[in-house]
């Protein structure tokens, strides 16, 4: 568990080699590149931003392709299939593929095309349905909506905003326009509208334009050169035609299925070239030569400098980075065990040079947190057969590694608290044991002690649990604030104001402890050999308590007479002091009730799975029993596993990582070959 220690690394070689290198370097995968910053008027930049760009869109255009094919020819293989490994390509075969490029190239853009047209298709569909939509309530007119009428008569084709029959159209015009003698029929009408047509003489067509519009009267918005019917059919015909060519295309791009394998090559294979386009942005030339300047990690320097020397005539240097001018990248090594909660300090912040790594840390109350959240060793089980399923199935690689065993850490912390706390599908075995019955005829688990408490029945107790968990967490936390301060070399004043704050928070294990015993399992090892080691030496416990308690009010006053401050200054720092215990003992406190979440959290799993078991017993019959339960405890399961990984991460960013983390830290970017589909069987492991 470590931080690695960065090198500054320099390279100079002939400017005909610049493209090899940086392949080499790029296959490595261990040099983060930087501008090389060093003014001399013998160098240059050469912008090769443009290629990139351009390497940027074909990327864009394989990628939009893949996503395509996968929309209409999904690949074969579930949810498991995503573990496997990539395929393996040497970099001869690489090379020998990139000859293909343009061909493959010219596959995307046709399934490309194919797309476009199927989404031309579907917004003419769309427009066409409007169509249909405005016109369909004149379906059974059979002159064209536009319609005006003859030499001696005039027509008024449209619609009112309101249900009307014939006579009320009649009578409301006849209130306005007396005079005028006309004709009226309804086409259609419905709660929105009335659609109909007026005929009059020309004489009085004004007239019966006013009165109807005086009434709401609209014409179409557009009218139709024919009879509606026949613009239906021609739209209908018109859907028609695009449904057809919709089914053609998704049939056409179905046929490109057997070039997937190339399409995802080339997605990677433009990743790659645009990575090193943008690399050589960076490096700076001359007419012979270039240099090439970034950050790798110390491990990593040697094996670099051979594989150049081996092949190229090659200058390198190799110095100490400035952290304190130079934004220095932050690369974490861990082992497997650190490095399953890589991904959850990441999400908060990556570490600084400055910090301590604290994955390891993490991973301990991980497994304490994560399990008391969730609290059912039914779950916990299934994960971890799940996670064991997929470690031993495939050739993991890292990334996926790490999550799988994540996921196997919290099913192993999921279990144990579930034993302990008697959570199987909440009380799913006393229901197997009495068949559909109410399960107090027989409790399995009281009969032979296999748990310490039901949190059900001892919430109290549960939630002091929780306190003693957070007690430890908060513990830690300072621990590793300590440690950090003096490895940076502020020894006194850390140890002056925080080993108090520690032994305070020891000095209160006991008052916690004296409320979570007395259970079947505190008579065992290895609850009872705990309960008794804090029951010896409380005495001594409580006289931490006391003596942190007074530390803190001094702490102040002991800086200040170290620091040789007026004696003003000290006496002023036992004020301060006061004022500090204040604020220890609210704030702590306040971050120790933060822990009640998982007595929240324990509860609700507990409860629903409780109320799931009750509702499958109700019919009474076994096989709907079986059904409502898989599927109840399916989605228990599923929501308080989202539930419970939020509020897992929530502890640790907010109460443990408030104590000692500052976070902050550039990841380490190296150039690599940053392939998805793909990886080279001769390219040396990232660092």
């Amino acid at each position: 568990m470590a931080i690695m220690k960065m090198k500054r690394i320099e390279i100079l070689a002939m400017l005909s080699d610049s493209k090899s290198i940086i392949d080499l370097v790029q296959q490595q995968g261990c040099v983060e590149l930087i501008d090389y910053t060093e003014e001399d008027n013998n160098f240059y930049k050469l912008s090769t931003s443009a290629a990139a760009g351009q390497f940027d869109k074909f990327h864009g255009i394989a990628t939009s392709a893949l996503e395509i094919l996968n929309q209409y020819v999904p690949k074969d293989g579930g949810f498991l299939d995503s573990f496997a490994p990539r395929p393996d390509m040497t970099v001869s075969e690489f090379h020998k593929k990139t000859q293909e490029t343009d061909a493959i190239l010219s596959k995307c853009y046709g399934i490309n095309a194919l797309y476009k047209e199927i989404q031309d298709c579907k917004a003419a569909i769309v427009r066409a349905q409007v169509g249909i939509d405005q016109v369909k309530p004149w379906a059974t007119l059979d002159i064209p909506s536009s319609y005006k009428g003859t030499a001696s008569t005039s027509v008024f084709v449209g619609s009112i905003d309101e249900p009307l029959d014939r006579g009320a159209i009649l009578a409301k015009v006849a209130e306005i326009a007396p005079e005028v003698d006309f004709e009226v029929e309804v086409v259609s009408s419905d709660k929105l509208q009335t659609c109909l047509v007026a005929i009059c003489h020309k004489d009085n067509a004004k007239d019966l334009e006013q009165a109807l519009r005086s009434i709401g009267f609209v014409t179409p918005s557009d009218p139709t050169k024919h009879e509606p019917s026949v613009r239906i059919h021609r739209l209908e015909a018109e859907i028609e035609k695009c449904n057809a060519q919709i089914a053609e295309n998704e049939e056409k791009i179905k046929t490109y299925a057997e070039f997937r394998g190339d399409i995802e090559f080339l997605e990677d294979y433009f990743v790659v070239r645009t990575d090193k386009y943008r690399a050589l942005d960076k490096i700076s030339m001359s007419d012979n030569v270039f240099v090439l300047s970034g950050y790798i990690p110390e491990n990593a320097v040697e094996p670099l400098t051979q594989k150049l020397d081996e092949l190229f005539d090659v200058a390198v240097s190799v110095t100490e980075p400035d952290y304190e001018n130079e934004e220095v990248p932050v690369l974490v090594e861990n082992d497997a065990l650190g490095g399953t909660m890589e991904a959850v300090t990441n999400m908060y912040s990556a570490p600084s040079n400055g910090d301590i790594d604290p994955n390891k840390l993490m991973t301990v109350f991980y497994f304490f947190l994560f399990g008391l959240m969730l609290g059912d060793a039914g779950y916990g089980i299934i994960m971890v057969i799940a996670c064991l399923f997929v470690k031993f199935k495939f050739r993991l690689e890292p990334d996926k590694a790490k999550t799988v065993n994540y996921g196997l850490l919290c099913g192993v912390g999921t279990t144990a608290w579930g034993i302990l706390l008697k959570g199987w599908f909440g009380d799913l075995p006393h229901y197997i044991a009495n068949g559909l019955a109410d399960g107090d005829k027989v409790d399995i688990f009281t009969a032979n002690h296999w748990y310490w408490f039901n949190p059900l029945d001892h919430t109290t107790r549960f939630l002091l649990l929780a306190f003693f968990i957070g007690l430890l967490h908060l513990g830690l936390g300072i621990c590793a604030n300590i440690y950090n301060n003096i490895k940076h070399g502020n020894t006194f004043n850390t140890l002056v104001e925080n080993v108090p704050i520690l032994m305070i928070l020891v000095g209160v294990i006991p008052l916690i402890n004296s409320q979570i015993g007395g259970t079947a399992l505190s008579e065992n090892p290895p609850t009872k050999f705990l309960d008794d080691l804090i029951n010896t030496y409380s005495g001594i416990m409580y006289g931490l308590l006391a003596a942190g308690a007074v530390l803190v009010v001094l702490g102040p006053a002991i800086i200040a007479i170290k620091e040789r401050k007026p004696v003003g200054k000290i006496f002023g720092g036992v004020g301060a002091g006061l004022y500090a215990l204040y604020n220890t003992v609210s704030g702590y406190l306040g971050d120790i009730l933060s822990y009640a979440r998982l007595l929240a959290l324990g509860l609700c799993t507990g409860v629903i799975a409780s109320v799931i078991n009750q509702l499958a017993a109700m019919p009474g019959n076994a096989i709907l029993f079986i059904v409502i339960a898989v599927f109840g405890h399916v989605v228990n399961a599923a929501i308080n596993l989202i539930g419970t990984y939020v509020h897992t991460n929530r502890l640790q960013y907010v109460e443990f990582f408030g104590k000692f983390y500052e976070g902050g830290g550039i990841p380490f970017k190296p150039l690599n070959v940053n392939s998805k589909s793909f990886k080279f069987k001769e390219e040396t492991k990232s660092c």
